[in-house]
């Protein structure tokens, strides 16, 4: 495989609220705090692994650990994923622009990326309202109950001004390689997955949650949901970071590979 392929490792940082979309009652204090939970021994990892990712944090958990949103942002890097994560989150007029002020005063740095709660439709017009110069909310891919977006492209491409960074799909089929393929599938299949698609898109761009490094088994979720989690699913990330290192990729992050993307279009 051609070596230097970028790898874009991105984790949603946000409240833990998928037990309500499964009837579970789960309260504001905990949803953060399984969240945390998961995200140290994650953060350990990428570490130990000398990788940088991108975290597209809401605007909620930055106002709750505004110091660990700092210290993150000192390895990786810091994207908006709007204000609030909740099962039927409509994004409101300002969302965005809210959540990337209150990022950029924790940080002190230009947030430059936007992911959508859900991956949910949203107009691009509060993207350039808050100065994002990427977005990488499209799953090119069908998920029943979800989207259908079969018909999108499945690299990244120019759009009204912004970057469009897809998740990554297999070749052909357009198998989706996000949290839940990782989770479920083999790892030998899923490197396989992983294997076929940079040698046909020239990229990967993933997604995981911080929450599902955390014990999820009190919380009674669909096994295809919660399994593996923690140790044995950071142990399989751990597994998975190393087959990619062997295979010479660069981890690099969202904004600088939109920023690359724009500089290569620029001479072209």
């Amino acid at each position: 495989m051609e070596p230097g392929l970028p790898v874009v490792l991105s984790f949603d940082l946000e409240e833990f609220d998928i037990p309500l979309e499964y009837g579970r009652t789960v309260g504001d204090e905990e949803k953060f705090a399984v969240t945390v939970s998961g995200l140290m021994p994650l953060l350990a990892l990428l570490e130990r692994r000398g990788v940088t990712a991108t975290f597209f944090t809401t605007g909620c958990f930055a106002e709750r650990h505004p110091d660990l949103v700092r210290v993150i942002s000192e390895q990786h890097e810091i994207a908006s994923h709007a204000y609030y994560h909740a099962p039927g989150y409509r994004l409101q007029p300002g969302d965005i622009l809210r959540s990337v002020e209150r990022l950029e005063g924790i940080i002190l740095r230009k947030i430059r990326g936007f992911r959508m709660p859900r991956l949910a439709p949203f107009p691009a017009e509060e993207l350039r309202k808050a100065g994002i110069s990427y977005d990488s909310s499209l799953n090119p891919t069908w998920l029943p109950g979800r989207y259908n977006r079969l018909t999108s492209p499945a690299v990244p491409f120019g759009e009204e001004g912004l970057w469009i960074l897809p998740a990554s799909v297999t070749p052909l089929l357009r198998i989706p390689l996000f949290w839940l393929s990782f989770k479920n599938l083999p790892l030998p299949f899923y490197t396989f997955l992983c294997r076929r698609t940079l040698r046909a898109r020239k990229n990967l761009v993933l997604y995981f949650h911080p929450w599902e490094f955390a014990d999820l088994k009190t919380y009674r979720l669909p096994a295809y949901v919660s399994r593996p989690d923690g140790a044995g699913l950071l142990d399989k990330l751990d597994r998975f970071i190393g087959w990619l290192q062997e295979e010479d990729v660069r981890f690099t992050t969202a904004a600088v590979y939109a920023m690359e993307l724009e500089h290569r279009n620029g001479k072209s």
